[in-house]
This record gives structure tokens, sequence and C-alpha cells, in this order.
């Protein structure tokens, strides 16, 4: 942990996120999008070190510098949980090696085999120790190549110091394919080995998405400590269940201390991604400070993991309240047939926490005493058929932005939901808010101020609240002018930048 007195204009600081612009999935995205270009106003230098987009090479996006991962080397197919494993084996051998010469001597490395050598290779940049390579093979020579033997391969050729082969035949290929000059081998004697104590990843197979996001980690981990080798960082934030083995491996390889932001815990989603799962289980015991999004948050940290709420800082997400402000929308309300509709609004993807079918249900419903009705599912498939419903998979920000204008309610139904930025976003567009009482909703609806929470299990908690809404103009306006005044004055991004850089200070001194 670095000791030295700080101001805050001297801090430089490493994100780690799975998510930039152009690639956003979800809140995360947007919070790190948001969040660095305000601290580039206030400390050194923020640089994000991120995953590939195509055609977008590394960048500075105004005073944020942007360092994208090269494209992982995955072929199409799927690929098991075996490759996952071994990827994961990788990366604790290595550290199993740098603890070994902590407390015993190590002359040198010798690596066997293909699918050891990102451990190699990592083994040697933490120990500085030199690497031999015993060649049983050229796996990119074989009939069947191992697409991540074949990765491991190329990238670890070139940190050996001394290569092996065990015949003539592989001697000659290594020379043919890599150009490096091979010994004759000979039989190894018998060694101690320390094995791994426990299963790293579920025996189930994962996918050729889930590879190509492992090798990311792999490489955004090397981004961090090369680029250190030439410019100063004082600590790593990361952000996203998505990112956090990179954010393990960095930490250990260059010692820097580690602020990790929890927008969600991955084992209580109601859907848990298993690679994403596997990585939050890792990462938490490296993390030097915790930034939970909501007061909920806070308590998921300290009940699922056990981590003192002494550790963890309530910072919420924000929104831009110059961006997100009521407009005219007629044109949008053309375009959809809004004309003399009651506007119902959701914004969320397809993923079953969001509870996109609570809603749906509460306006079938409803459509009876309110022919009117419209419910708007931004970010949702047509897979209803309903002429009360309308789907928008996918809409542009500035059209998304007239959408919450022209609303007459906005509805967040989720079952599960740390924070939820769309609150802000339309309550900074000035439209009456429902949401369910839970997680870090209530963080952000002052129920009967700015809109109305719903107790999670009351069936027909949301039919009744948007009837209220419906049928009390006055309140809807007083509450959407509530909202837009409370996310100016407890969300804005300037005050949230502020915050974080105090969560800095407590790390570094």
């Amino acid at each position: 942990m670095i000791k030295k007195q700080q101001k805050a204009d001297e801090i430089s600081v490493g994100f780690l996120s799975y998510e930039f612009p152009p690639k956003i999935f979800g809140g995360v995205g947007v919070h790190v999008s948001e969040l660095t270009r305000h601290l580039a106003e206030s400390i050194q230098h923020v640089h994000v070190f991120t995953s590939h987009v195509e055609g977008l090479n590394s960048q500075r996006a105004g005073s944020v510098y942007v360092h994208r991962s090269s494209k992982p080397l995955v072929k199409s197919s799927n690929r098991s949980g075996n490759l996952i494993e071994s990827i994961t084996t990788n990366g604790n051998v290595a550290g199993m090696g740098e603890n070994h010469i902590s407390v015993e001597k190590l002359d040198l490395l010798n690596s066997h085999g293909g699918l050891i050598h990102v451990a190699a290779t990592q083994a040697i940049n933490t120990t500085h120790q030199p690497l031999m390579m015993t060649a049983h093979s050229s796996g990119i020579n074989s009939p069947n190549p191992n697409g991540p033997s074949v990765v491991m391969e190329q990238n670890g050729v070139s940190e050996v110091d001394r290569s092996i082969a065990v015949s003539g035949y592989v001697q000659r290929e290594l020379k043919q394919t890599f150009g490096v000059n091979v010994l004759d081998g000979r039989k190894a004697g018998s060694v101690p080995a320390h094995r791994l104590s426990k299963p790293l990843v579920p025996s189930s197979n994962y996918s050729r998405k889930d590879l190509e996001r492992t090798m990311t980690n792999v490489n955004v981990a090397e981004m961090v400590e090369k680029h250190i080798s030439s410019e100063k960082l004082d600590l790593l934030h990361s952000h996203g269940g998505l990112i956090q083995m990179a954010a393990t491996e960095a930490k250990n390889m260059t010692h820097l201390p580690l602020v990790m932001t929890a927008h969600s815990t991955e084992i209580n989603r109601v859907r848990p991604d298993k690679l994403s799962l596997l990585m939050e289980q890792n990462v938490v015991g490296e993390v030097d400070r915790f930034i939970a999004v909501s007061k909920s948050m806070r308590t998921e940290l300290n009940r699922t993991f056990g981590i003192d709420s002494n550790k963890i800082t309530v910072i919420p997400n924000g929104v831009d309240s110059a961006l997100f402000k009521h407009q005219n929308a007629d044109d949008v309300r053309s375009k959809y047939q809004l004309d003399n509709r009651f506007v119902v609004l959701f914004v969320g993807r397809d993923d079953p926490q969001k509870g996109a079918k609570r809603l749906v249900d509460a306006v079938k419903d409803l459509a009876k005493q309110i022919p009117e009705i419209m419910v708007v599912m931004v970010g949702q498939k047509d897979i209803y058929s309903d002429k009360h419903i309308l789907c928008l998979p996918r809409v542009s920000r500035s059209e998304l932005v007239k959408l919450y204008s022209l609303s007459d309610v906005f509805v967040l139904p989720s079952i599960y939901e740390p924070f939820g930025i769309v609150l802000l976003e339309a309550m900074a567009c000035e439209t009456a808010c429902i949401g369910i009482r839970t997680g870090g909703i209530p963080d952000i609806i002052d129920h009967n101020r700015t809109g109305l929470l719903v107790e999670p299990e009351n069936a027909r908690g949301l039919s009744e609240a948007i009837s209220d809404l419906y049928h009390d103009p006055e309140k809807r306006h007083r509450m959407a002018k509530n909202g837009r005044n409370r996310v100016v004055s407890h969300f804005d991004w300037n005050s949230i930048s502020a915050k974080t850089i105090g969560v800095y200070k407590q790390v570094l001194h």
C-alpha cells in the first residue's frame, strides 16, 4: 500500500471495465464513462483498460486515456469448461510460483506443455527468474490444434531463455515455426510438486463467449502491467463482474491498491453468469476498499461476503442532468402513434430480474378501465402481440430522452435492482416514477414525493400505483418536478467524483 502523502490532482488511477463506450450493455458502462470524464477534471491521469472493439485502437477521449485489449484469439466453435479451467489454472499456478519464491529459493523455471504457457509467461514476469521450456510438441502444427494452447504458445515463446526439445523432430519443428534454437532433450528426474487445493471452475460447459471474456481479462491485466513499466499508476479501480479476473491478476502483478465499485453481486442475481460468479468470488479478498452504489448493496457485500461495513463507502450512480432533461417530443409521439395515449414507459434489458412480466400483467389488468393505456418497452423484443404494448428493442439516446419526456409514468418493476440508473434518467426528464421497494430503488424514489414505491409481495401493487397516477394528473406533475429537483441535488456527477476521490485518498494514505 502506498504511504506517500498526495494531493488529489496528483493521483493517477487505472479503471478496469469490460464495458466502455461504444460497448455498453447496461449501467456499468454508463457509470464508468461519466465518472472517468468528471474525475479527469480533478486528478492527474485517468486510464481506462477495457475490452476490444473492432476498428478502435487505444485512444484519448478528452482527458481520459482508453487502452483497448487486442482481439481475443478464439475459434468460433464452442469450448467446454475444461478450457476455461485451464486458463484460470494458469493464473493460479503463476501465483503459486510467486508465493513460493517469497519463502524458498528458485534458480529457474521450466515449463512443460502448451496448457501451462500462460502460467510460465506470468511467472517469469512476476518472479524475474530465467525460463526454460521443454518442448514436447508444437501445438500450432497439431492436426487438431487446441485454441487456448496455441494462444499460450504464441505468447510464451518470446519469454523463454532456453528451449529443450524431447526429440529431433520437435527440435526442427520449433526452429521452422518460431525461429528459435532448441537443444536436444533428456528425461527429467523427480521434483517436488505444488498442486492446486480445489477446482477453479464448475464442471458445467462454458461457451465461446466465456472463453473470449477470459482471454480479454488476461489481455487487460497484461496491459496494466506493461503500462506501469513506463508510466505511473497509484491505484486500480474495477467495475463490473466481467472484468474481475483482470482486477485480481493486475493487483497481484502490480501490488497496487485495488478499489472496487460493487454495482451488483453476481451471486444474488436472478440468473447469475457463471464466469462472472467465479471472478467475483476470487476478487473480493484482494480489494482494499469497496464502493457500493446503494445502501442495499453495502448490506449485500456484508451479508454475502462478510465484508466489514467500515470498508465500504456508499456512493450512488449519477446522471447528466444537462443531457437528460424534459424536451418537446411531438415528433417521437407522432412517430409511434402515441397521441391521446396514457404512456407508461419501461427501459431495461431482456433479463428476468428486470421484472418486465410484472408490468405486462399490470397493463393487461388495467386495459379495461384505462383503454388509452400504452406501455412502451425499450430494450425488449416484441413477443406480446398486444395492442396496448409497444416494444422497441433499440433506440438512440436522443430518442430515449424524448420517450422519457413524453411519458406520463415511468415504471421499474425489478425483482433485483442494486440501483436503477434509468430511474434517475426518467426523473431528470420530469417523469413521475413507480418502482418496487427493493435493492437501491428506495435510495432514489422518495415515496409519495418523487414517485411511488410498491411492496415486492403486492401482486396488484403496480396496477394500483399506475391507476392512482392516471386519475391524479396534478400529483403526477408535482412528482415530476420534485423528481427533477432531487436528481440535480443528490445525483450530480461532480459530487460523485469528489466523493470517489475521497475514497482514493483513504486508500493511498
